[in-house]
């Protein structure tokens, strides 16, 4: 089973920018989900087409082109990816730096703006998705080009854009995560996410890891946490794997319920799974105390 959940804070690259970070782990089981979810998300965050323009820069690069490659360019050989109704093109460029050849094109997403987002993210992972005031006609595309091109070749995880929104995705198989970049005027209605996530759920246990304290007259021991995958739960197991562990009471089981709005925590015993704090915020505070 699939986890997703969304992360919102401040960008530490750039002040004037929020950061939306939508996490999936376990995605060697499937990406379905995450797919959806992603899109529900972007649908709730990103201003309409009325406010905003969506577009995606799209190069293709080949060292020796062949008379098939000047013929497809870019729209020919993508166009399984592009929905040609729902997007429009811009003339197609090609340029030659350092014995290579680049073609390149901007597409500009009119239509279900989420979803085709997340086709072109999805379908081309070198893309440059962006939204700018601009409309198409007036973009600088071979500007545009030359700057992305000499970003490409930097090392920093993260790139940082010009643009008032931008995505990046960062997919290692068994983990995804899409983050959105976007300016302060265009991400200040967006709320925090009052959910604790696992890299939450990280920070706030780092100060207990390693010792034991008394809850309720028991006694708790925190695991480990560094591990990314701290304890999932898989199928065929007694607790559920939507459950997380996250410590044991006494040899048994301590969990928390990540498909729950508050994450209660919950205890395993011999006689079943019973409900320890109705949130994890209550149970944090009871192991500071």
């Amino acid at each position: 089973m699939s986890k997703v959940w969304t992360e919102f804070k401040k960008n530490g690259l750039n002040p004037e920018l929020n950061c939306v970070a939508i996490n999936g782990i376990e995605m060697e089981i499937g990406q379905q989900n995450y797919q959806r979810y992603c899109i529900e998300i972007l649908s709730d965050i990103l201003p309409g087409n009325s406010d905003m323009n969506y577009f995606a820069l799209i190069v293709e690069e080949i060292e020796f082109p062949t008379r098939v490659d000047h013929y497809k360019k870019v729209w020919r050989k993508n166009k399984d990816v592009i929905n040609s109704t729902e997007c429009s093109l811009s003339q197609e460029y090609a340029e030659e730096i350092d014995g290579v050849t680049f073609f390149y094109g901007v597409v500009e997403i009119k239509d279900n703006i989420s979803k085709n987002i997340m086709s072109i993210i999805n379908g081309i992972p070198d893309a440059i998705v962006f939204g700018e005031m601009t409309k198409l006609e007036n973009l600088d595309i071979p500007a545009i080009f030359q700057d992305e091109f000499i970003k490409v070749n930097s090392d920093d995880t993260f790139t940082q854009r010009d643009y008032p929104i931008y995505f990046q995705m960062m997919d290692s198989g068994f983990e995804i995560c899409l983050y959105v970049f976007l300016s302060i005027p265009f991400s200040s209605n967006i709320e925090g996410n009052v959910e604790i996530d696992t890299e939450r759920l990280k920070v706030e246990l780092k100060e207990i890891e390693n010792e034991n304290w008394t809850i309720d007259g028991k006694k708790v021991f925190i695991f480990s946490i560094h591990d990314n995958r701290f304890g999932i739960v898989g199928d065929g197991t007694v607790v559920p794997d939507f459950f997380w562990m996250i410590g044991c009471i006494e040899e048994d089981g301590l969990w928390v319920d990540l498909s729950s709005g508050n994450h209660c925590v919950y205890e395993q015993t011999d006689q079943g799974i019973f409900l320890l704090f109705d949130e994890i915020r209550s149970f944090v505070e009871a192991c500071k105390s």
